[in-house]
């Protein structure tokens, strides 16, 4: 049985490990400095999850072929390279650069119970959540309230420094409560507002509810707030 190296403990230095992951989603990335880009985000079965992105652009075509979402593979030749911002994808300071000598195997199915990292709410509220970071987290509760569709004043939007006007954004609002009553007010902006603005695929078993939203990209994630 071969022998995977878990997510959290990969390093710069490992050029030789090898991994076992399951594919969460897959997105394609456009920015100024890097250009076209695809990235991967993956999570190992003790939970951990960690962003991945393909070094070259021409070599997109071949990872997005052989990563599907939702599968198991196996991982080998990845660079890990450490993210200095605190802004990121996932808890993990680091990503997996997916190169050109990579080689990706499929894997067996894990059927196992894959941990959650869910936040408290009350933490939330007491505003010990990100402490100076910033990265998506998990949260699980009932949707108990869902506002209309709607125009925000938004401040942090670019603007042009010869335009006073208002910068606007659609935005939703609504709100979590989990098993022990707690609420969090929630905001959807931008262009997850308009994604979420769509019937909310709402499963009830036992009395939870949950829903799965998958962004397209790490900006939108960016917009999806508690106020």
């Amino acid at each position: 049985m071969a022998n995977f190296e878990r997510l959290a403990m990969i390093t710069p230095n490992g050029d030789d490990s090898m991994i076992r992951v399951r594919v969460e989603n897959v997105w394609s990335t456009l920015d100024v400095e890097n250009g076209e880009g695809l990235s991967f985000l993956v999570v190992d079965d003790e939970g951990t999850r960690i962003h991945a992105f393909v070094q070259h652009f021409a070599d997109a075509k071949r990872f997005k072929r052989l990563l599907q979402q939702g599968d198991w593979f196996t991982i080998t030749g990845f660079s890990v390279v450490i993210v200095r911002n605190e802004i990121r994808m996932t808890k993990q300071r680091k990503e997996i650069v997916l190169k050109r000598n990579t080689e990706v195997g499929v894997s067996e199915l894990f059927n196992g119970f894959i941990p959650l990292d869910l936040v408290p709410f009350q933490d939330v509220k007491n505003g010990t959540v990100h402490d100076g970071t910033s990265y998506t987290r998990d949260f699980l509760g009932v949707i108990s309230s869902v506002s209309d569709f709607g125009l925000t004043v938004d401040d942090s939007m670019p603007r042009n420094i010869h335009n006073y006007d208002p910068k606007t954004t659609g935005s939703i609002d609504f709100v979590l409560e989990d098993n022990d009553g707690n609420h969090l007010n929630c905001r959807a902006k931008g262009i997850l507002a308009v994604l979420f603005k769509r019937p909310i695929q709402v499963e009830d078993e036992e009395g939870i509810s949950t829903f799965e939203y998958d962004p397209p990209g790490h900006h939108e994630v960016v917009h999806f707030t508690n106020i």
